[in-house]
């Protein structure tokens, strides 16, 4: 039987558009996006903590943080790692910039050709007493500055990916329940949605990573001696991230929940890169003292250090210190999480 010649126009125009539709979601070109406005703590600071003080916050500056950078600079580049953090992958590896975002803190008048990093180690959506920073809001704040002076144009932001990094400072082992969760879920919605008001199409948002896998956790979890992980902490993320998915769930146009918890759970757990970590729960850098942290030395501050290091083995630690990840820990991360990024931003935006 012949079909009418309209049909068959029909038809084709179906197939050319399904095929198209496809390839959209397959194609990904990194030059359509010429830059990162990222927040957050830690998972995404590149140097905006203080450094003149040796302690908790500043530590980053210090040995032996940044001891796999091999580019000839100073070593310590105020990230916490040994090398790179999240936004460094998502700029160089995913997006193909030449390199990450700049440290709003760390640079005077600058045109932000990669974008612009507000993250600061120790930052939670309300303020962190034992870290005294900027909240996730006040970087947002920075960033709205920058808008209304023209330091940004709003017309890039089209071209730009958002990154909302938040690893849990707001749940401290002793206050982390389902209230609190549903608090810091509500600040990040309200966060999220301030940037897109401010004009950001595409946005990625971390979910919670397992807390009660964190070395700061593991070390006196169940069984303690980073044998397993503190289950009630892991609880708290599992909250936290069905409540995020939840109140996110109509932005799928412009949001993307990043699943770190899942890609840091499958490490931990060996069912990916088990050839390469094998130490999962234990840091690389670890405080002798329970109160201490990797970095921290003596009064003097250069005489002795009270943690312990493995620098020969870096690359088989996930664990950097008691929270963040090694350079290779968040390139295993990030690497599961890549395809999934790229076909968001395929996406028309």
């Amino acid at each position: 039987m012949k079909l009418p010649a309209i049909s068959i126009v029909v038809c084709v125009l179906f197939i050319l558009h399904a095929a198209c539709s496809v390839e959209s979601r397959r194609s990904f070109r990194s030059w359509e996006y010429t830059s990162i406005f990222a927040f957050g703590d830690s998972f995404a600071d590149v140097g905006n903590t203080p450094g003149k003080s040796h302690g908790p916050v500043s530590r980053a500056w210090y040995y032996p943080y940044g001891e796999s950078v091999t580019t000839g600079r100073a070593k310590a580049t105020g990230r916490f790692s040994d090398d790179k953090v999240q936004s460094d992958f998502l700029a160089k590896t995913i997006l193909g910039l030449h390199e990450a975002p700049p440290a709003y803190n760390r640079v005077g008048f600058h045109l932000y050709l990669n974008g612009v990093t507000f993250a600061t180690g120790g930052a939670g959506v309300f303020q962190v007493p034992a870290a005294n920073v900027t909240t996730i809001g006040q970087q947002v704040d920075s960033f709205e500055r920058l808008l209304k002076k023209g330091t940004i144009s709003r017309s890039r932001l089209r071209y730009s990916v958002f990154l909302v990094a938040v690893s849990g400072n707001d749940y401290e082992p002793a206050i982390s329940n389902e209230m609190l969760a549903a608090k810091v879920t509500d600040e990040i919605v309200a966060i999220v949605n301030r940037l897109r008001k401010l004009g950001a199409k595409k946005i990625l948002v971390n979910n919670m990573h397992p807390l009660g896998c964190a070395p700061r956790r593991a070390r006196y979890g169940n069984t303690g001696n980073y044998t397993g992980c503190d289950q009630h902490g892991n609880a708290i993320a599992s909250v936290h991230n069905n409540l995020l998915e939840q109140k996110l769930a109509n932005t799928n146009d412009t949001v993307l929940v990043l699943d770190i918890n899942t890609a840091f759970t499958k490490i931990i757990n060996g069912s990916y890169g088990s050839d390469q970590f094998t130490n999962r729960l234990r840091p690389c850098c670890e405080a002798t003292d329970p109160k201490g942290y990797c970095g921290r030395g003596d009064n003097a501050g250069v005489l002795e250090f009270n943690f312990k290091l493995d620098m020969d083995h870096v690359n088989s630690y996930f664990y950097w210190d008691e929270m963040n990840p090694t350079n290779a820990g968040w390139k295993a991360v990030m690497k599961q999480l890549e395809r999934t990024i790229k076909d968001f931003l395929s996406t028309d935006h």
